[in-house]
């Protein structure tokens, strides 16, 4: 009995596993088991396990789809939310308007004035400026140069050809009139005082020859009158007279021409015998020194350029139109990179009649004090000359003047809390002011500092007024 169950369940067990027929139907079409296309599998039903057909997956465009149809409706009910709500009797009931916040009032809104309260005033920190009449002064700007003035400066050559014994400043030191400089060894101031001691004697021996021939005149004139000599011999010793008297008359001359070249080659009485100096003639810095110690030099060439600073010019270049503005007499600022007075005043001497070839300007001289020698020669400064054009002119404050589309407008004060709008004609603008031509009147107050808050709440309430 048991070996009848043991070959049972060998039989069993090597009989093949049944397959589903679907599977066998692939493996029957070998295009189908390759590519895995073929006829949807059944499954067995839940209910009565009876095959059914297979469960179809979601398509992936499903969801993107709704949530954008979503989007859509609740963007509708926004947008449309009102008019529908009004359709069916449902409108929501206003809100309040806030109060303005600038201290404008609820008056209707005017496209040419500005309403506003103390407070209003207050918080947008008004200031005020009256419209003025002034004389029109047209600030011209531009570069500049410091310059010494070529009156108050010395150019020193050596008196006499020889060399140089000693030398006592260098360029920057400060030097007062009567200053030697140098000394030179010099044969000339030798030969000058040789010269000039010569001239003395001959001029004292003519004066002994004058004084001899006056007494023999006077002998003869004595004499005649008593007989005791004729007549022509008086007239001889008027004769000789006569040339002792042109002999001093030369011999002053020679003491004259020697003493001048002796004191021009040694001017200073202070010197060594046979040398000679070199003196500055003005007070002043010395600017250039060209000659070295043991140097020969000669009266052709500087030796010393000495300049007095105490007053100095500046050289500012003018372009086109301004050349014809600027006059002499002009005010002029001059701002210098100097940190203890960067500010300089002085007046304009001159035009240049010509212009400068290579930069076509006219160069304006202003002469100005310079205390402390702070202005120094080539030192570059910014210029600003006030032109006088000519004219009169009703002026504002430069910050009473607003922009707009339409043009420049400023804000006319017409009661305490009303400022009416002016559209203006301008002239010659400054940093400080502005020539009104027309829309102004003189003594017209107008609003300056916090215009622009003005001339916001009048475009507010113009927009507004649209809506």
């Amino acid at each position: 009995m048991r070996h009848a169950e043991s070959d049972d369940h060998a039989a069993l067990s090597l009989a093949p596993e049944p397959r589903d027929e679907t599977i066998a139907a692939a493996d029957a079409n070998p295009r189908t088991a390759r590519t895995g296309v073929g006829p949807a599998p059944e499954v067995a039903s839940a209910a009565d396990g009876t095959p059914g057909p297979a469960r179809r997956r979601r398509p992936a465009w499903l969801l993107p789809t709704l949530l954008v149809l979503c989007a859509g409706l609740g963007f509708a009910g926004w947008r449309y939310a009102d008019p529908v709500m009004a359709a069916l009797g449902l409108s929501p009931a206003p809100t309040a308007q806030p109060a303005a916040r600038d201290g404008a009032t609820d008056a209707p809104a005017d496209a040419d004035a500005v309403t506003l309260d103390a407070e209003g005033r207050k918080r947008l920190g008004l200031g005020f400026g009256r419209a003025e009449i002034r004389r029109i002064v047209r600030s011209v700007n531009g570069p500049g140069m410091v310059a010494f003035d070529e009156r108050r400066v010395t150019h020193l050559k050596p008196r006499t050809q020889g060399r140089v014994l000693s030398l006592s400043v260098q360029p920057g030191d400060r030097v007062e009139a009567g200053q030697t400089l140098a000394t030179l060894d010099a044969s000339s101031v030798l030969d000058a005082r040789n010269g000039l001691a010569g001239a003395r004697a001959g001029l004292g021996e003519a004066q002994a020859t004058e004084t001899v021939a006056e007494t023999n005149l006077k002998r003869g004139i004595a004499l005649l009158k008593f007989g005791g000599i004729a007549e022509a011999e008086v007239d001889r010793r008027r004769v000789e007279r006569a040339k002792a008297q042109a002999a001093v008359q030369s011999a002053q001359s020679q003491v004259e021409t020697f003493k001048a070249q002796y004191e021009r080659l040694a001017p200073t009485a202070d010197l060594a015998s046979g040398t000679s100096a070199i003196v500055s003639p003005i007070g002043g810095v010395v600017t250039r020194a060209d000659i070295t110690l043991g140097e020969v030099v000669d009266t052709s060439r500087d030796a010393f350029t000495v300049a007095d600073p105490s007053r100095i010019l500046v050289l500012a270049n003018l372009y086109g139109q301004d050349i014809d503005a600027v006059r002499a007499g002009a005010p002029a600022l001059v701002t210098a990179p100097v940190s203890s007075h960067p500010r300089f005043e002085g007046r304009v001497s001159s035009v240049n009649a010509a212009l400068d070839p290579a930069t076509n300007t006219a160069p304006a001289r202003i002469e100005m004090a310079n205390p402390d020698d702070l202005l120094r020669a080539n030192m570059f400064v910014t210029v600003a000359i006030q032109a006088d054009l000519g004219r009169d002119g009703t002026t504002i404050p430069a910050s009473a003047v607003q922009q707009t589309e339409g043009g420049p407008i400023a804000f006319v004060r017409t009661a305490d809390d009303r400022f009416e709008k002016r559209d203006l004609r301008l002239g010659l603008q400054r940093a400080d002011w502005v020539e009104v031509t027309a829309g102004l009147s003189e003594g017209e107050t107008v609003a300056t500092t916090g215009s622009f808050g003005l001339k916001a709440i009048l475009l507010r309430s113009l927009l507004g007024a649209t809506d």
